[in-house]
């Protein structure tokens, strides 16, 4: 029987073996062409890859939801997320930065939120490395650098610019139009009541 080859990896210091799987993913998005990432694409981003990578199924028995339903990260946001100026590319903002923030919170709820050190659980190590580099991985390939999570714009001819408009009016009108039905209701009843103790 012919045994495999081992892979020359393991024989390293595992520092070493963890800063080569960093580097894999600092590699991978050198080779993108990083835009800006503006307000509404982060939001959309983040929920999404909570939603794809923090689920039940990858967590301890413990974690029964997924990972956006629990408040400690359902509300998680950074200013970085937002790049409208400067260098695009740089680690610290805009795309590169929201996977890697949200890589580590996915990292940390599959590991049933725990602290560091913790239980041996470390934040940075070779397993959430390969997290981290799967969800550039996913970015990429769903096409979010491309524009995808961007609002759509639809340019509108004068005469539908006008409809709308007309459209929003006319739901106003009805919506005073119901109130000022239930303030005459309320209007009637109180004189009711205005009338009897004036009798009395």
């Amino acid at each position: 029987m012919i045994t495999p080859p081992k892979d020359p990896l393991n024989i390293l210091p595992y520092n070493l073996r963890m800063s080569v799987k960093y580097d894999e993913v600092n590699e991978y998005w050198e080779k993108q062409n990083i835009p800006y990432v503006t307000r509404v694409e982060a939001e959309k981003a983040v929920r999404k890859l909570m939603v794809k990578f923090g689920k039940p199924r990858f967590a301890p028995p413990s974690i029964k939801y997924n990972m956006t339903r629990y408040r400690s990260v359902k509300n998680v946001w950074y200013k970085t997320y937002v790049c409208l100026s400067g260098n695009p590319k740089s680690p610290n903002k805009g795309w590169r930065d929201i996977v890697h923030l949200i890589s580590h919170k996915v990292y940390r709820y599959r590991h049933g939120f725990a602290r560091n050190n913790q239980n041996g659980f470390k934040p940075h190590s070779i397993q959430q490395a390969e997290l981290e580099l799967e969800m550039v991985k996913y970015v990429v390939n769903q096409g979010w650098l491309n524009g995808v999570l961007k609002p759509k714009v639809v340019i509108l001819s004068k005469d539908e610019k006008r409809n709308k408009k007309l459209e929003h009016y006319q739901k106003l009108i009805s919506k005073w139009q119901t109130k000022l039905k239930l303030a005459n209701t309320f209007i009637r009843k109180y004189n009711k009541k205005v009338k009897y103790l004036n009798k009395q």
